[in-house]
């Protein structure tokens, strides 16, 4: 289970709040706000999850090393918390290009999680993204097919679908009838589970794709 789902309603209190301080641009206010509940909270779970919204004040300071050094800290506190892992691989992917680290922990929240759709999809994505960005294609086509072949089945959202692999894969030029696949899939579930916005979202991103038909991809099985 994620620590998010275990935090206390003073900690959750407090963290609504500095996400609504750093939205304002105060950030300042918001990281002492942030150490303040830091240094008064005992209890892993939550101080894990204050160091994580701290890490994210951080990459939106721009400060990668910093927001790095409180994800690390997160992690340290839980170990076994697959979010935890989910956030810390795509940084690594993002700010530092540790592609070999990111797959890694991936592949720990593969363990972790078993049976958990949302958090197999999520490490799925990143592995991609990983094995994307340092040039193996081949390998996060394959992990794109796998991904596609589950069809979202068990997702209790379509919000809780992970696009960005889709994104990596579209900048790119590429693999657009497997993107073309996903976007049908996910509004299918969208549509299974009454979600107005979700499906208004897919509906206008098939119309790109239909606008522009996806060109025939290698096969690569």
């Amino acid at each position: 289970m994620s620590i998010a789902a275990e935090q206390g309603p003073k900690v959750q209190q407090e963290i609504y709040q500095a996400f609504g301080l750093i939205k304002e641009k105060r950030l300042a206010e918001a990281e002492e706000l942030l150490r303040k509940e830091i240094s008064e909270t005992s209890p892993p779970m939550e101080t894990a999850l204050l160091h994580s919204v701290l890490g994210f004040l951080y990459r939106v300071k721009g400060e990668a090393k910093a927001a790095w050094r409180e994800y690390e800290q997160a992690e340290r506190l839980m170990p076994g918390d697959p979010a935890l892992k989910i956030i810390s691989a795509r940084f690594l992917i993002d700010e530092f290009a540790q592609y070999d680290t990111a797959l890694k922990k991936a592949k720990e929240v593969l363990k972790l999680a078993k049976g958990s759709p949302s958090f197999e999809h999520q490490a799925r994505t990143t592995m991609g993204l990983a094995c994307l960005r340092k040039g193996d294609r081949k390998k996060a086509v394959t992990l794109f097919k796998e991904i596609l072949q589950e069809g979202f089945e068990g997702m209790v959202s379509a919000e809780n679908i992970d696009f960005h692999l889709v994104e990596a894969f579209m900048k790119r030029n590429l693999e657009k009838p497997l993107c073309h696949e996903f976007v049908k899939k996910g509004l299918a579930l969208a549509r299974a589970k009454n979600e107005a916005k979700m499906i208004t979202f897919l509906e206008h991103l098939l119309e790109v794709f239909e606008l522009a038909p996806p060109v025939e991809v290698k096969n690569y099985t």
